[in-house]
């Protein structure tokens, strides 16, 4: 890292995010306990004072007979609560695996008391309550994403991959939507004209079914609005009836992909959808892929560079390379890839679909799968600067604006030398133009500390809305198709316009509660984020700096290890994922460097180090977690996603035959810096990430020893 840091030195005693979390010793149990008691009180008086004069139904002799019932109720919940104790400690800061963590104190108390009243929110006559707070968190979010949240449209759904489901669901609906405008201008409006990709007007019907399919997302969703507002301001039509032509137009359009099928509309249309995204995409987009009638194929993975981005140039390449019948269906960028927590270009994604619309008069429909990194753009909202970053590259001066913001409440344990201020433009860059994406997925239950489930999806335009409407008399009077030619409609519901039917209203007043009482800003759930973020960072720079003080952490064992070894992060975190391999070193002089050996070894040892810090998998739900000290968790780098030559520099830096790679795979360790009690704990004397490679220290050695003395005995 540069040498950027700078310490401050105020206290985080005043500082409310020690409010916000039950600790990981319950030191705010009292709080909790008091206000869970009082929620149920209270529901228990509503539920009384519902026609007080009702009689009693479950009178106290019929209760007395419910004691053997009651018994058995009482030890299937002791043994429940046995059971749950052999999970994973998520709530400590020693747990450093995975992507899950301590929830926010508001978020539990929402969800609790959202789930007592189980609200349903397919409908607001099943939630009419929680339905009004679902649309009021989706707008939060869409604000807090850089969506302008009165025209954006935002819910809550299980999680990422239902969300990144209904993201291309609705792409997938609005790219054909011009075909069908097409068909209607040729027999009503032949001279309706529009201005096509790459800002020259055309008359819709002149268009080819590449440049239909093609047009600008936004001008795509707002084409039958636009074609009835021309129906009836310039050709003088009646609105009412012009609407009803048109809705009924689309409902028996052979482009229609809802009524008709997808398989039968591109076939009709002649042609075949790809969408691009990174190789180190979430798997759900191949279960995506299926559902849509895609097909895996559909997909092509865009090599990643050496930071685990989206190689740009590579994504420039392979559009270059479509077939003349292929058209782009999307293009995904990941805010937070969920192996190493990286921040794809998104800026750079938009400034490549304005070169194709100039170049090739075709858009694209970009989404960005921010499922894990999406909250982290609260430390960017709140600020009083005024940055122009409304465009694809924010400026320098627009960067550093951002920066010594997000730097100005750092708190640095002396020694790191780390901060939450990233020395990439490129990483602040990203999440400034994150608002240029037409659809954005983030999950709350992850990032955003709330119980699962809580996923939610966000489109920039919500007239998405007018295309998407599945009429249901039962829950919802809205009516499919078009409602107007100028207004926004007015949302009151949410299922008629998404993939889910029933879900927890729980779940909206879990996000409304923590959302409302830690606002999505750089004050509030933003100081959630800069703990976690710096926390990665910090645990990186211990990581980096293992090698070179490899003697200091060997100094507690008396006789040194005959068997050195490094920690080696793969890269800088983007976000609070650190990925990092131990591999055996040699001594030369009074440095350390990486000792020859097989792949096959290294990942022997990284392997076994995780399964050290691990509860192991056939005792999983039956051995209690706690004489593990720290958690670790791993994956595998395997040619077939992350190819030897998009890995080659990476191989290189770790001492590692890429040829080798190539037939087999890597073993990493992956740390989630995801607590936010760290810089806390700090100041009550406990650095836990330091400790922790300590630990990995520890482990190490035993492990490394074994292997390599092994290694030495077969070479004899």
């Amino acid at each position: 890292m540069k040498d950027l840091w700078r310490a401050h030195n105020a206290s985080h005693a005043s500082d409310p995010l020690t409010a916000w979390f039950l600790g990981p010793k319950s030191e705010h149990s009292d709080v909790v306990f008091n206000t869970l008691t009082y929620i149920f009180q209270d529901y228990v008086h509503w539920r009384r004072n519902y026609f007080p004069k009702d009689p009693v139904v479950l009178r106290h002799e019929l209760r007395r007979e419910h004691e053997s019932w009651q018994n058995k109720l009482s030890a299937c919940v002791d043994t429940i609560l046995s059971n749950l104790k052999a999970d994973y400690p998520f709530y400590s800061p020693r747990y450093i695996a995975h992507m899950t963590s301590e929830q926010t104190i508001p978020a539990v108390l929402g969800y609790f008391a959202g789930m007592l009243y189980n609200p349903n929110n397919v409908t607001d006559e099943a939630a009419p309550v929680t339905v009004r707070l679902e649309l009021e968190v989706g707008r939060m979010v869409a604000a807090m994403l850089g969506y302008a949240p009165e025209r954006a449209w935002a819910h809550i759904c299980s999680g990422g991959t239902v969300a990144n489901l209904e993201a291309l669901w609705v792409a997938r609906m609005v790219q054909f939507t011009p075909f069908m405008v097409r068909d209607y201008c040729k027999r009503h409006a032949p001279d309706f004209t529009i201005q096509a990709a790459n800002g020259q007007p055309a008359r819709v019907v002149d268009l080819s079914p590449a440049e239909l399919i093609h047009l600008p997302p936004d001008t795509a969703i707002s084409l039958l609005r636009a074609l009835a507002r021309y129906e009836v301001n310039t050709l003088g039509r009646s609105q009412r009836r012009v609407l009803s032509r048109l809705n009924e137009f689309v409902r028996r359009s052979a482009y229609n992909v809802k009524l008709r099928g997808f398989d039968a509309v591109v076939r009709k249309a002649g042609m075949r959808p790809v969408i691009f995204a990174s190789a180190a995409a979430h798997y759900c987009l191949f279960k995506v892929m299926h559902v849509l009638g895609y097909g895996e194929d559909c997909l092509r993975a865009v090599p990643v560079n050496r930071q685990f981005r989206i190689d740009t140039t590579a994504l420039r390449a392979m559009l270059d390379s479509l077939d003349s019948r292929e058209y782009v269906a999307a293009v995904i960028g990941v805010v937070g890839t969920t192996e190493e927590g990286a921040v794809d270009p998104i800026h750079t994604l938009s400034a490549i679909r304005a070169e194709r619309a100039r170049t090739h008069n075709q858009s694209f429909w970009i989404h960005a799968d921010a499922a894990w990194g999406g909250y982290i753009r609260a430390l960017f909202c709140g600020h009083d600067i005024a940055a122009d970053h409304k465009g694809e590259l924010a400026s320098a001066a627009t960067v550093n604006r951002f920066r010594r913001a997000i730097a100005a409440r750092d708190v640095i344990n002396p020694g790191t030398r780390a901060t939450v201020a990233w020395d990439d433009p490129e990483v602040y860059r990203a999440f400034l133009a994150l608002p240029l994406a037409d659809s954005i997925v983030v999950d709350p239950h992850k990032l955003g500390h709330v119980p699962y489930p809580a996923g939610v999806v966000a489109f920039k335009n919500g007239l998405v809305t007018e295309l998407m409407t599945q009429h249901a008399r039962y829950i919802s009077e809205e009516t499919e198709g078009v409602k107007a030619i100028d207004a926004m409609a007015e949302i009151n519901a949410v299922g008629p316009y998404i993939l889910e039917g029933s879900k927890p209203g729980a779940a909206a007043t879990a996000c409304w509660l923590a959302h409302t009482t830690i606002p999505l800003d750089a004050q509030g759930h933003g100081s959630i984020m800069r703990a976690s973020v710096l926390s990665a960072r910090k645990l990186y720079w211990h990581l980096a700096q293992h090698r070179a003080n490899f003697q200091r952490y060997e100094a507690n064992y008396g006789t040194p290890s005959a068997h050195p070894f490094a920690f080696i992060p793969l890269c800088e975190p983007d976000t609070n994922i650190v990925c990092f391999i131990a591999r055996p070193m040699v001594r030369q002089g009074d440095a350390f460097v990486p000792a020859h050996v097989p792949l096959a070894v290294i990942n022997q040892i990284n392997r076994r180090i995780h399964e050290a810090c691990d509860i192991p998998k056939p005792a999983r739900g039956v051995q209690m977690p706690y004489d593990k000290e720290y958690f670790v968790s791993r994956t595998v780098f395997e040619p077939a996603r992350y190819s030897r030559d998009a890995l080659l520099p990476l191989l290189r830096a770790l001492h590692i035959d890429p040829d080798e790679y190539a037939k087999s795979s890597l073993v990493v360790l992956r740390s989630t810096a995801m607590n936010p009690l760290y810089p806390t704990a700090l100041e009550a004397g406990m650095d836990y990430l330091a400790d922790f490679v300590r630990h990995l220290h520890k482990v190490a050695r035993l492990i490394v020893g074994e292997v390599m003395a092994k290694q030495r005995s077969r070479a004899r």
